[in-house]
């Protein structure tokens, strides 16, 4: 018999949730075959069977919140009966054989009607539970295993559909029904793209009865509930308390010329057919400048100051659940392009929740761009144990003075919130005096 346990992904988790199963009590199951689906503070991820079998006793319902280390489930060999079964056989009378079967069957009808009855206040939270509960169509019963679990046993093997929480809310938004797709995923995992692959010719067969969207739809009622947390937002809450308490924070602001920068972007996508953003620019200038000023690189220690012998940018990313920073290590070892591409790759997998512990633990400085959105200027919150992180402005055309004549220019604000005990006003000034020549003067960042 071989247990499943909640994994231990990073220093900081003490617990985990169980999102859902995908066997039940009884199913057989093979190696390196998913089982359920968890979630932890920073990812969601599908824990395997370690070996052939049946899955035995389960522990843990969805929802449920199990400490690091603890049975989530067993898997029996062939022919291995789970230890309770065999108590039970060997203490109970004949006439009460049956009596056990009906006691998980009682139970996992409770779990259902409880998460049935909590629907208003479900429905609203992030991706993970976008699947399970639906705001409009029929109810599905996972309760009745008679018709359903013969549809089940008749897919071919890996047919199950998997999807990550980003589609699954993006196909209920859209009206894509998720079985009708093919996913592109990892072990046929549908994502994203496949969704908005499927807003073609499927959708334009049904235009002729149903009526089109308005331009813009009604706002709905506004109605009070109870937003359950995360683990994710809980850490996040958590950290941010860390931060903004005992880290003493100064901000610093700059206004930099990115005409020349834009103009070799521009070049750069043109020149390699590949595109690159403004940000990659930014991550590998702000690595570079690191090289030239250790004294920002660094963390506060209650005995000493640790000076980073390497860069590790993190780069603050927004998903459903809320924010995480992948880290592109070594930045400064790292091309433009290079930097794109794995910036690209970490943000992907941090949307679906797939990010591996060293691909968001053990950066050395943060950069959170919100220039996207149009925001001119801002503020962050250092990320622990960061002694500083830069907040990127939006890159927008506006009229200064150059020579004493008035002349237009791509301007873009940055603010440095430092962590006093670390940097000092004069060197953070002088960090970003580097970083200006670095944005300003763009072919010492592919030269």
């Amino acid at each position: 018999m071989a247990e499943i346990i909640m994994p231990k992904m990073g220093d900081a988790m003490t617990e985990g949730k169980v999102v859902r199963w995908y066997k039940k009590s009884g199913d057989g199951v093979k190696k390196g075959e998913p089982v359920l689906e968890i979630e932890t503070d920073k990812v969601n991820l599908d824990l395997e069977a370690e070996q052939d079998g049946t899955l035995g006793e389960v522990s843990a319902a969805e929802g449920q919140m199990v400490p690091v280390g603890g049975v989530l489930a067993t898997i029996l060999a062939p022919g291995e009966k789970p230890k309770s079964a065999a108590k039970n056989a060997a203490a109970a009378p004949p006439s009460a054989t049956a009596a056990p079967s009906s006691s998980p069957q009682k139970s996992e009808e409770e779990v259902q009607r409880r998460r049935t009855d909590k629907k208003d206040s479900f429905k609203h939270t992030t991706g993970e539970y976008a699947e399970a509960i639906e705001s409009k169509g029929p109810r599905i019963d996972r309760t009745a295993p008679a018709q359903q679990d013969t549809n089940v046993a008749s897919m071919p093997e890996g047919s199950r559909r998997r999807s990550s929480p980003l589609a699954r809310r993006m196909a209920r938004d859209l009206g894509v029904p998720l079985e009708s797709l093919q996913g592109s995923g990892p072990q046929g995992r549908i994502i994203a793209k496949d969704v908005q692959g499927f807003r073609g010719a499927p959708a334009a067969a049904q235009t002729s009865r149903v009526a089109p969207p308005p331009l813009m739809a009604a706002a709905p009622a506004l109605e009070a509930k109870s937003i359950p947390l995360t683990a994710m937002r809980r850490t996040i809450a958590k950290r941010l308390a860390e931060s903004t308490g005992p880290i003493p924070h100064f901000y610093l602001t700059a206004d930099y010329d990115v005409t020349n920068l834009l103009g070799i972007r521009e070049q750069v996508n043109a020149i390699e057919g590949i595109k690159t953003s403004v940000n990659d620019y930014i991550v590998r200038a702000v690595a570079l400048a690191l090289r030239h000023h250790p004294n920002v690189n660094a963390s506060w220690g209650d005995d000493a100051i640790s000076q980073h012998g390497e860069v590790h940018i993190g780069i603050a990313v927004s998903t459903p659940e809320g924010l995480i920073t992948p880290v592109v290590r070594n930045a400064d070892q790292k091309s433009v392009r290079e930097i794109g591409e794995e910036v690209h790759a970490l943000a992907g997998k941090a949307r679906s929740r797939k990010l591996l512990p060293n691909e968001y633990q053990g950066s050395t400085f943060t950069i959170s761009n919100l220039g996207a959105w149009d925001i001119e200027a801002f503020t962050a919150i250092i990320n622990p144990p960061n002694a500083a992180i830069l907040a990127i402005g939006s890159a927008e055309a506006r009229p200064v003075v150059v020579e004493r004549q008035i002349v237009v220019r791509d301007r873009m604000k940055v603010t440095m919130s430092c962590d006093h005990r670390v940097v000092d006003g004069a060197a953070g000034a002088e960090f970003l005096k580097t970083l200006r020549q670095f944005i300003e003067q763009p072919l010492r960042l592919i030269v």
